[in-house]
């Protein structure tokens, strides 16, 4: 249709249809197909007609109006649109690990690159974020790759793999693993979230017997309680400890280290998810410190 409203402005400027085709490169009959197609769209006649003349009436003059400026915008978008000029609205969710790490940093980098798109952001678990993406009220979100497959119109895009570590107060000195896992309180990281499950697996493949001492969903909790030496924990290594200024040491689990992936899951079909590319580059972009808010062993 672009290509009609843009022979219509060709009539308008070259006086008749064997004018506009000679300078677009067409016939004059297709030049009238083209009008009477429009005319047909539009639901109005654009021309009083007289033998072989055709002049614009009062309703195409109103619509040539219309025409050159849509051709205007769409030869501005054929161009590209400058970041500073995109708008719209974000709808990101993210995982409180995420919210607190890469997010932060990423959207100072998104804010200045588009200025004039609105941001709202979910926090929430994987689970509870994939259902908001699926239904639409998020266009994408920042979660732990789930242990099932995603399916329907749902897309996975990769960022990282986090390793797990063992975290231990800053004063701890030990490096020995299994010493540390079965001689301080173990906090747990709640077995009934993925990461939870991918470390009951580790502790029941290397036969580790731990101290039970408290167990919860929060990686904020868990590494505030081990800061302030309530016991030791295995979690993924993020930089929310970082953030949120938690003072623990990390111990690497060497050959037996496991790691979960962290990605971004959108829907393919959701018309409003232009921006969602741009967000996912910027988290990309992020650059964490090389401890991550730990201290190595």
């Amino acid at each position: 249709m672009i290509r009609h409203l843009q022979t219509l402005a060709a009539v308008a400027r070259h006086g008749t249809f064997a004018a506009a085709g000679d300078r677009l490169g067409l016939t004059q009959s297709a030049v009238s197909v083209q009008m009477r197609k429009l005319e047909e769209a539009l639901g109005v006649e654009l021309f009083d007609r007289a033998g072989r003349t055709a002049v614009l009436n009062e309703q195409g003059r109103r619509a040539l109006v219309h025409a050159e400026s849509i051709v205007a915008l769409f030869g501005q978008m054929a161009g590209g649109v400058a970041d500073a000029d995109v708008t719209g609205t974000l709808r990101a969710g993210a995982i409180t690990t995420e919210l607190l790490g890469n997010v932060v940093d990423a959207m100072a980098v998104f804010r200045e690159r588009f200025p004039n798109v609105e941001v709202h952001l979910t926090p929430g678990t994987s689970v509870e974020l994939v259902a908001l993406v699926e239904k639409q009220r998020l266009d994408c979100a920042l979660i732990v790759k789930p242990a099932y497959p995603l399916e329907g119109a749902l897309r996975w895009q990769p960022l990282r793999q986090e390793p797990f570590v063992l975290i231990v107060p800053e004063a701890e000195r030990s490096d020995d693993v299994a010493w540390l896992l079965a001689n301080l309180p173990f906090i747990r990281y709640d077995r009934l979230s993925h990461g939870g499950s991918l470390v009951e697996r580790f502790l029941r493949r290397q036969r580790y017997a731990v101290r039970e001492s408290m167990e919860t969903d929060s990686i904020e909790a868990i590494g505030l309680l081990v800061a302030r030496g309530a016991g030791v924990a295995i979690l993924p290594k993020t930089a929310t400890l970082r953030v949120i200024g938690a003072r623990v040491r990390e111990v690497s689990l060497g050959a037996d280290t496991f790691y979960r992936e962290v990605g971004m899951v959108e829907r393919s079909d959701n018309p409003r998810a232009h921006l969602n590319g741009d967000f996912w580059r910027a988290v990309s972009a992020s650059r964490e410190d090389d401890a991550d808010g730990f201290r190595p062993a």
